[in-house]
């Protein structure tokens, strides 16, 4: 949802050809978009090479993306 509010509603990101984190194949369903908020500085993920997909996001991690992606400092 951060990239569709951002660029809008028809957007989609590249293909996803090379992944930007360990458990984040590029078979990944979401891996794209995953990568798109790595490229576009959102997300460094949970650490040690790993996005952690499957764990739930705080508020204060949604900050952080909310700021970074809207440039809100």
């Amino acid at each position: 949802f951060l990239l569709r509010s951002a660029e809008g509603a028809g957007y989609y990101p590249p293909a996803c050809t090379t992944t930007a984190f360990t458990d984040v194949p590029c078979s990944y369903w979401s891996a794209a978009w995953v990568n798109e908020l790595v490229v576009r500085g959102i997300t460094v993920g949970c650490g040690n090479g790993n996005y952690c997909p499957a764990e739930p996001v705080t508020r204060a991690q949604m900050a952080v993306f909310l700021v970074r992606t809207f440039n809100l400092q």
